[in-house]
């Protein structure tokens, strides 16, 4: 008996440390409308998209978990079918995501939560000179799809919920060809959750904010096509950030922009793009989803007539100072291009 206690006390002790995992599986329902950013595109943003998505999500319950985001939060792959309703010029879309859903807020029926996503596109209608010259939204099959979709979910018993969502689509190749619109839909959105597993939640304290500025340096490496095929894009950026609540921070900075692809009349030095910003931080634990508004201060006379730009990052920190993550460059409602970046904050 004395040996069954201790053997039944070390495997609770054991799972306490991992934490017990929520899984659940969730199939929705969406239908939504496309948002003519340019004057071009609204002859083909007539129609409306309907889309059907499977998502598979686990949540971990340990300490160590809870730790990396402050929260609680659900990791998953989300399988989609988007229909853009113009069969003969946009076609459809297969999208496989990977999924990062923090929740913000929760009792005993309802949760609220802010579920992200970046992934693949396979497209099945593309721009083409001769057979699809109408389509200026995708140029290349497979493209990136990132969405961003607040969601409330109601609990019905241990192993049923509802959920409601608006998610903000994107998909664009990230300037790898042109011509590079991309498609910005929103959807709203209707799903059956099936818990597979389902455990009450734990209490964990969270970490005291800091309250001082943290100031770091970043940089942003990606490609562009250019006459000679891919051509270095470079960014450098001096910044900082100040939390101010336990989710939020506001910061500013500078950004130098240096794209090899742009052409010039003189010198190199012309295609040099210093941008200061200012910028909102949702952090969460060692994520960190940053919105920045930047203002050109110089750009080559053959670039976009935009004064300002979008600097989406969502960067994780592997260490205690040294983050890694993707960026998102956009003119308004036009992504420019993606990126990897890499961080060290002071």
């Amino acid at each position: 008996m004395k040996k069954f206690v201790f053997i039944f006390t070390s495997f609770n002790l054991v799972a306490n440390a991992l934490g017990q995992e929520v899984e659940k599986l969730s199939l929705e329902s969406s239908y939504g409308f496309i948002i003519p950013h340019s004057q071009a595109l609204k002859p083909l943003s007539q129609s409306n998209p309907l889309g059907f998505s499977l998502h598979y999500q686990k949540l971990n319950q340990s300490q160590k978990s809870w730790d990396a985001c402050n929260c609680f939060h659900y990791l998953g792959l989300q399988f989609s079918y988007h229909d853009f309703g113009n069969p003969p010029v946009l076609g459809h879309a297969l999208s496989l995501t990977g999924t990062f859903e923090p929740i913000l807020w929760k009792n005993e029926r309802w949760t609220f939560s802010l579920l992200s996503g970046l992934g693949f596109s396979y497209l099945s209608k593309v721009y083409d000179e001769d057979n699809n010259p109408d389509n200026i939204f995708f140029s290349a099959p497979v493209s990136f799809l990132l969405f961003l979709s607040p969601k409330w979910e109601y609990i019905i018993s241990d192993k049923i919920a509802l959920n409601l969502s608006f998610a903000y689509n994107h998909i664009s190749n990230g300037g790898q060809s042109q011509p590079n619109k991309g498609m910005n839909y929103p959807m709203l959105g209707l799903g059956l959750v099936h818990f597979m597993k389902n455990y009450p939640f734990p209490f964990y304290e969270k970490k005291m904010i800091p309250k001082s500025s943290n100031f770091y340096l970043e940089t942003g490496l990606s490609t562009r096509e250019g006459e000679e095929g891919r051509i270095p894009n470079l960014s450098l950026v001096m910044a900082f950030k100040k939390p101010i609540s336990g989710i939020n921070g506001i910061g500013g900075g500078l950004e130098i922009n240096k794209d090899y692809s742009l052409e010039v009349e003189n010198k190199r030095w012309e295609a040099l793009m210093p941008a200061p910003f200012i910028s909102h931080h949702f952090l969460f634990g060692k994520f960190d989803f940053s919105q920045r508004m930047a203002f050109y201060t110089n750009k080559p006379n053959n670039y976009h007539d935009f004064r300002f730009y979008q600097r989406y990052v969502l960067n994780y920190f592997l260490f205690q100072n040294f983050s890694i993550g993707i960026g998102l460059k956009a003119h308004g409602h036009v992504a420019e291009h993606l990126d990897l970046r890499l961080g060290w904050s002071f």
